[in-house]
């Protein structure tokens, strides 16, 4: 009986968790033919300067509220664009002198393979003359020992060469670092605009809430016909919609800092 029962609740549990949230976009800011109309009448039935004020206080906070819908889309538009261009921007710098990196190492494994037969060879002429003289063998030690010295040159050579394609090698590896760290370091940058971000948003989050409650004393002023309180709660309206346009505007300019930065980044990658 206690399964049967826990089950149940189970299964009503997550058959509520499937079902929309009525109250999700019940505070949604929605301008209405219902909500002009009522303001029309409110400013109507106050007449002379107030019904002025009441219409343009209205219209105002309309203005801002698609104003600050506009910057959203600005905002959204240009964040994808530089989250792109970063990765982008990323994915480069493990490209950087990767042709020149390449030939490089080919060059170097060239030398290495060409010489190998030769080493060899020098190194069991060497060992030939070391048992040679073991053996007290001068005359063939001293044949052996001719072989080698005629070698030692072109071994000397042979490894002067991969020395000198090591080298480069090296150096051309260390620059890549260098180059990639001084990519790197200026695409840091940007954290410090994400973090403003971050702020702005989070201070954006205060007056939302407040302009949620205001725009419900709002329709219930403005439907019931109360001019005074209506003009109230629009000029607050249109305080708190002033404080969202701000650190919007904020925020698209830190979004343009960090599309700077990494231009920036990308001007050290050509």
């Amino acid at each position: 009986m206690f399964r049967r029962l826990l089950t149940s609740s189970l299964v009503m549990a997550l058959f509520l968790t499937l079902i929309p949230m009525p109250f999700a976009n019940a505070a949604a800011i929605e301008f209405t033919d219902t909500v002009q109309a009522q303001l029309n009448a409110t400013a109507d039935r106050a007449g002379g300067t107030v019904r002025g004020k009441l219409i343009k206080q209205y219209d105002d906070f309309k203005s801002e509220r698609k104003q600050a819908m506009d910057w959203d889309d600005r905002i959204s538009s240009l964040r994808y664009a530089n989250e792109a261009k970063a990765s982008e921007t990323r994915k480069r710098i493990s490209e950087i002198d990767k042709d020149k990196i390449r030939k490089l190492e080919d060059q170097l494994q060239t030398a290495k393979t060409k010489y190998q037969p030769l080493f060899n060879t020098y190194t069991a002429l060497n060992k030939q003359i070391a048992a040679a003289k073991k053996l007290k063998d001068k005359t063939l030690s001293k044949m052996l020992q001719s072989q080698a010295g005629g070698m030692k040159l072109l071994v000397t050579l042979g490894r002067e060469d991969i020395r000198n394609k090591q080298a480069a090698l090296t150096a051309a590896k260390k620059e890549k670092t260098s180059k990639a760290a001084k990519v790197r370091s200026i695409l840091s940058e940007i954290d410090s605009y994400k973090s403003k971000i971050k702020g702005d948003k989070s201070a954006i989050s205060t007056p939302n809430k407040l302009m949620t409650t205001e725009w419900k004393n709002f329709k219930t002023a403005v439907k019931a016909n109360e001019s005074a309180r209506t003009s109230d709660t629009l000029s607050r309206l249109l305080t708190l919609s002033g404080q969202i346009l701000t650190k919007k505007k904020s925020i698209y300019s830190h979004e343009q800092k960090i599309e700077s930065i990494i231009a920036r980044a990308n001007a050290q990658l050509k």
